[in-house]
């Protein structure tokens, strides 16, 4: 369905190179006995149906090629994305350009990779706005929040015995036995039994458990987020009162010594903007912005009155199905 409008603008030009005329003078793309269907009454059907979403994609890609060179991580997101189409074509028994055409709405496997290439692109304009609309009090409240000097931590990690091929039940019980063995090692910390000590007897992290689970300075740059989170809410010299989770398994995480905050300098901004253009880009109505924001700042006029209001239809559409959700 996407490509048709593009198919139907070939034919325009196609025909306008025949002397295939009807009565009216307009090109024909049909023809009978008496009378026929021009290439225009065809294009003008057609660009109401489907114009406003293809339009769109030649907006979009017109406009993000100019800003975006090709790269070889597009290269290779492009090719990684077509192998796993191949892969999932193939597991179907099913014909790479029906099943592209099906689940993509494109024509092949060219126009697969264009497709691919073209929402890359857009991933890259919606992270650099989120980026651009980061205001100086976002920044501010962020580095007041959530910005802190290193921190020296260490931990004591429990792992669960829990693996992939066990009943859901089994898993479970191995995970309640592990947070329960980190929260008897928390009641043994409220006794005043030594942090270094137990985490040499106790913790499952061979890397760390010799020199009492010291994990050295960390801070959001070079730690694992969920020990940094729970480190920032620690007053220096005390552990976290309930175990942490992770993808390795659960922490009680204690503080020692916390650095003076960095200044709200140049650098520290620009880390700064880029964590918060990232949570703002990462919220789902944030693409329609983007890309709405994309077509304004290059002052995008569409002239053809009834595509413009297909076009606005289909962004009103788009708009309501976002909010709906």
């Amino acid at each position: 369905m996407k490509k048709t409008l593009f198919l139907l603008l070939s034919i325009l030009l196609i025909t306008g190179c025949k002397d295939v005329k009807l009565e009216s003078g307009e090109n024909a793309i049909v023809t009978f006995k008496e009378g026929g269907i021009s290439a225009q009454e065809l294009y003008e059907t057609l660009k109401e149906t489907y114009g406003a979403e293809k339009l769109t994609d030649l907006i979009d890609s017109h406009l993000l090629n100019e800003l975006y060179e090709e790269t070889d991580e597009e290269k290779n997101y492009v090719k990684q994305s077509l192998s796993s189409a191949k892969a999932a074509a193939k597991e179907m028994n099913a014909d790479f350009d029906l099943y592209v055409n099906y689940y993509y709405g494109v024509a092949n496997e060219e126009a697969f990779k264009n497709y691919i290439a073209l929402n890359y692109k857009r991933s890259l304009w919606i992270e650099d706005y989120g980026q651009e609309s980061v205001t100086d009090k976002q920044i501010k409240e962020y580095y007041e929040d959530y910005i802190v000097g290193d921190m020296t931590v260490s931990h004591i990690q429990i792992n669960s015995n829990a693996t992939s091929d066990m009943s859901e039940e089994d898993k479970e019980k191995e995970e309640n036995k592990a947070y329960e063995e980190a929260k008897d090692i928390i009641e043994k910390l409220k006794k005043g039994e030594d942090f270094s000590a137990l985490a040499k007897k106790y913790s499952d992290d061979e890397a760390t458990s010799s020199n009492g689970g010291s994990l050295g300075k960390i801070n959001d740059d070079n730690g694992i987020t969920e020990i940094v989170d729970a480190a920032k809410k620690l007053k220096v010299g005390s552990y976290s009162s309930s175990p942490v989770k992770t993808s390795y398994g659960y922490h009680i995480i204690y503080k020692s010594a916390e650095d003076k905050k960095p200044e709200l300098n140049d650098e520290t901004k620009t880390k700064i903007r880029a964590v918060v253009g990232k949570e703002i880009s990462s919220e789902p109505s944030f693409y329609l912005i983007a890309m709405k924001a994309l077509r304004e700042k290059n002052e995008m006029k569409i002239t053809d009155s009834k595509l413009e209001k297909a076009y606005n239809d289909n962004i009103a559409r788009n708009e309501a199905a976002y909010n709906a959700n």
